[in-house]
């Protein structure tokens, strides 16, 4: 490698003065991170100076026109220009927004900088090395403390003047990617650290492999890679036993640091979980759920383009591609919202489609292949350093690309400049390589490149379409058929409905269908295209100020508020709602109560009050009741649409309306139904409910009417976030008067109430194979009903009390909750239970028949008899020293049916219960009183039962634990 001639006196020139402000601003991005990047005045913030700055170097370095003489910056700069061109035709509608996108590849631009100034100057690669070292040995260290202090004391962490940001924010990922390169230039010898320097950099390495895994991949695959490529194979497989044995000693010993901000604590368990969650599935801390929901968008996107509409172009620049998928998270939380999919990757290909992607995928293996080769050459004609450097380079820009596979990385300037500044130095010096051995000319397209790189670009394209995700649910949708009509974006969908005949399907197109209700005919079919959304609001452009707040008109529906409220959330049952930014604001009863994130509507004058500023942000209002109302139509099918904010009352879907006799046979499947005022989905007879994800609606996901309903394969959560009580009808499923009711395959998690339940007169109901946890309430619920089968379910943690819900208390919230109910059989159910919560419990409340016949004098009145339930085979794990589990009567002596739970032919039996802690307090209920296990057994329950205590051992054969 070129060394800088001792006592050369520095060269003031422009060219080299931006050098050294170009590497305070690298090592601004890798010690602040986000902070750093906020610093400057709005539009012109620290990365657009320095790119500025920038400019004024290249030109002035006179080598702009010798840097397109090599495939890696031949494909940089099409990939820019294809960019730049999408970019502009994005300026019109989005603003600025287009450029921020597309800065995701115009900062390539400080490539060609950083290219031009070492072939220039050539002895420029020295300095730079001397800045890695320096990145090394200070940067990382700092940035390590600094990291360390933000989990720590995230909360007294002030924030930038001006700007909602933390003066110290750095992510995982980008730690991660900067750890690795000064890693791996200390494991090739180009930079020597002390032994105190590694401990530090490992136990960094080791929290960020316990936080986030594309953090760990971007760390490890890198650091394997420049071991193989340096030929340090001995050394590989001594630092992997090593680890190996360190790992299994941490998991011994149960070691454990936990982090007040972080989602997991710092384990061995951590990262195995991490790695685990990589190539299979995991609950832990809900790795699993942001791996499905990224698998997910990334088909929605492979969907339209590969396989869709946006196959040359892509979606755009400017547009936020979670908006316009589908796939916003972060609106449940008052935001901010996601923007882009979390892999740079999908980036490219959503919004500049097939090219943009084969020409960011053509740049990227071209430089890592060019690179490479050059590290092989340099290998064989001796020249050592100049090999280690370009592994150093080519496994320090991958450790940036794996992070940005999997995290929104490269979009922003954080990581996105020095990402490019890094792809500069990298053709930058081949070309200085190539320039002084003379070998081989710099490869040009010529056709054989040419066909090359096309056949290259095709087997990275399709490995990229190919690999991932299975078919997705909600975010995938079927192709249209031939001869469907189609549904372009702002045209009104009834008058096409109306002229269409029975059995037609539509194409709704991609994009934001507001205010639209369809009322279908007979045998009608509706499919979405990925992206497809019918918003039942309207935007509020008729607001202005009025004193302290801002009012607008009120629409008035002429519909009656119905349904129970909680106390502290009154108006729960208003159809009527606001979103401001996506986020529902909160109505309340008097002007007073009125704060950001509020709003009071007054019906004497038909204003509505905020107290927030509107001014920039979007506001809507709920407008239209229904996206579908059945009217009677059969055999109905509704497909991959997202189906938000419409006005649907109580006990109604914004997906099928209210019931309707002659509704029936519809099949609603593939869906994303959410923030709707009710109920996200209603049925009719014979109605099929599946794969669909129904979530932030204001009552219920799902109100199933009819009979032969099957409701299957649904994620249904965070129902209920208006606060209707609970008690009254509320949470994740609720059915009434049903018959053969399937519920199958749900993961049901999170509701502002029970989970699943069936009540007043059900009839023949299966629940079996369903995921339910972590309801306010009961997780699986049947009431006043008959004849049902609840088997093979996983019931976990319910009774939370979310919500201000009643969750827990006394037998009520139970995992399984069967109240004046007969004929129910409960087995094959592993069920959890937090401390002071119950299991599964049989209740009987004394209730009167709804369907009293006419009686004659002197006739008594029917009662729902709690009779004939069968409990068998169940496992029933407590996590605490408390709860309950058995049978209770929740009525007076004089009640006709009090002692119904111990005549009425009630049994529990075979069933196992795990005591995870120490437990004194009495575990089972019979009858009025709460016993123990042995008195349960007495009272002729658990014959073949038994019960496992984590301080006794094993239970004997009679099912009583037998003492060590």
């Amino acid at each position: 490698m070129p060394q800088a001639p001792a006592g050369a006196a520095a060269d003031r020139r422009a060219t080299d003065r931006y050098l050294p402000i170009l590497a305070l601003g690298f090592a601004g991005y890798v010690v602040f991170g986000k902070s750093f990047a906020y610093l400057g005045l709005p539009p012109l913030f620290v990365g657009e100076m320095l790119f500025a700055l920038g400019l004024l170097a290249f030109l002035a370095s006179g080598c702009a026109t010798a840097l397109l003489t090599t495939v890696p910056a031949l494909s940089a700069a099409l990939l820019m220009g294809w960019v730049l061109l999408r970019t502009l035709q994005g300026i019109g509608p989005y603003g600025v927004d287009a450029l921020r996108d597309g800065a995701v590849a115009l900062y390539g631009g400080f490539a060609f900088i950083v290219a031009a100034l070492i072939v220039e100057r050539p002895i420029r690669i020295a300095q730079i090395m001397g800045y890695f070292r320096i990145h090394a040995r200070v940067l990382i260290p700092i940035a390590i403390v600094l990291y360390l202090i933000a989990r720590f004391f995230f909360a007294s962490i002030p924030k930038l003047p001006g700007q909602n940001v933390e003066i110290i924010s750095v992510r995982s990922g980008e730690l991660a990617a900067h750890l690795c390169g000064a890693l791996v230039l200390a494991l090739v010898g180009l930079c020597k650290v002390s032994r105190s320097w590694l401990v530090v950099a490992l136990g960094a390495a080791l929290l960020i492999a316990s936080q986030s895994r594309g953090g760990m991949l971007a760390l490890l695959l890198p650091l394997v890679l420049a071991m193989i490529l340096t030929g340090q194979i001995g050394r590989l497989a001594t630092i992997t036993a090593a680890l190996t044995v360190a790992m299994l000693l941490a998991a011994a010993a149960d070691l454990e640091i936990d982090l007040p901000r972080g989602e997991r604590p710092i384990s061995a368990a951590a990262v195995v979980e991490n790695l685990a969650s990589v190539a299979g599935s995991s609950d832990a801390n809900n790795l699993d759920g942001t791996k499905q929901w990224r698998l997910s968008w990334w088909q929605a996107i492979r969907n339209y383009t590969v396989h869709g509409p946006y196959f040359w172009t892509g979606k755009g620049f400017g547009m936020n591609l979670a908006e316009a998928d589908g796939f916003v998270v972060g609106l449940e939380r008052g935001g901010p919202t996601v923007r882009s999919p979390h892999s740079v990757h999908m980036t490219y290909l959503a919004r500049s489609g097939v090219p943009g992607l084969t020409l960011w995928l053509l740049t990227i293996g071209s430089w890592a292949l060019a690179l490479l080769r050059a590290a092989h050459l340099a290998w064989r004609r001796g020249d050592l350093d100049w090999a280690r450097y370009f592994v150093f380079l080519v496994c320090y820009l991958a450790s940036i690309v794996i992070d940005a596979s999997f995290d929104v990385a490269l979009e922003g300037p954080m990581l996105g400049i020095p990402f490019w500044i890094l792809f500069g130095i990298g053709f930058g010096s081949l070309m200085v390589y190539r320039a002084w051995h003379v070998v081989e000319p710099p490869v040009r397209f010529g056709p054989a490149a040419r066909k090359g790189a096309q056949i290259a670009g095709a087997i990275l394209l399709g490995a990229v379409t190919l690999l991932g995700s299975p078919p997705s649910k909600a975010a995938e949708s079927p192709a249209c058929p031939p001869d469907a009509i189609p549904v372009p974006v702002g045209v009104p969908i009834q008058p096409l409905v109306d002229k269409a005949p029975q059995g037609a399907a539509f194409c709704i197109a991609a994009g934001l269908h507001r205010a639209q209700m369809i009322v279908p005919k007979d045998r009608q079919t509706f499919i979405g295209q990925p992206g497809a959304v019918l918003n039942g609001a309207e935007l509020i452009t008729d607001i202005s100020r009025k004193d302290a707040f801002w009012v607008t008109a009120m629409p008035q529906f002429g519909i009656k508020p119905f349904g129970s409220c909680l106390a502290q959330r009154a108006r729960c049952n208003e159809p009527r709602r606001f979103f401001l930014d996506g986020q529902p604001l909160e109505p309340v009863s008097d002007r007073a109560e009125l704060q950001p994130g509020r709003v009071y509507s007054d019906a004497a004058t038909g204003l509505s009050y905020f107290a927030d500023d509107p001014r920039g942000r979007t506001l809507e209002r709920t407008r239209v009741l229904y996206a579908f109302n059945n009217r009677g139509a059969r055999g109905v099918t509704v497909k991959g649409l997202i189906v938000e904010k419409y006005a649907t009352p109580a006990q109604q879907g914004a997906i099928f309306g209210d019931e309707n006799a002659r509704a029936t046979d519809w099949l609603i499947e593939d869906n994303e139904v959410r923030f709707n005022s009710g109920a996200g989905i209603a049925t009719g007879d014979r109605s099929m409910v599946r794969r669909n994800r129904v979530h932030h609606n204001g009552q219920l996901g799902i109100s199933p009417n009819g009979s032969d309903v099957v409701i299957e394969d649904n994620e249904i959560y965070e129902n209920n976030i208006y606060g209707f009580d609970a008690a009254w009808e509320a949470g994740g499923v609720k059915a009434g008067k049903v018959e053969r009711l399937t519920l199958r395959g749900n993961h049901v998690h999170d509701n502002y109430g029970s989970g699943l339940w069936c009540d007043v007169d059900c009839r023949n109901v299966l629940f079996e194979n369903n995921l339910v946890e972590r309801n306010a309430d009961a997780g699986i619920f049947y009431e006043i009903s008959f004849d049902a089968v609840i088997r093979n379910n996983t019931v976990r943690l319910n009774g939370t009390g979310r919500g201000g819900q009643q969750g827990s208390a006394w037998i009520w919230g139970a995992g399984i909750q069967i109240a004046a109910s007969e004929g129910v059989s409960v087995y094959g159910n592993t069920v959890t239970v937090a401390s002071g919560g119950t299991g599964i419990i049989i209740v009987d409340q004394g209730r009167e028949r709804l369907d009293q016949p006419k009686r004659k004098d002197g006739q008594k009145k029917l009662f729902y008899l709690t009779a004939r339930n069968s409990v068998h085979d169940n496992e029933v794990v407590y996590d605490g020293n408390s709860g309950l589990s058995g049978g209770a009567s929740d009525v007076p002596a004089s009640n006709p049916n009090f002692g119904i739970i111990e005549t009425g032919e009630n049994r529990f039996d075979r069933n196992t219960y795990v005591l995870r802690g120490p437990a004194d307090a009495p575990l089972f209920i019979w009858g009025g009183e709460p016993v123990s296990y042995e008195r349960f057994r007495d009272l002729g329950q658990e014959a073949n039962g038994r019960i496992i205590r984590a301080d006794q051992g094993q239970p004997a054969q009679n099912g009583l634990v037998q003492k060590p």
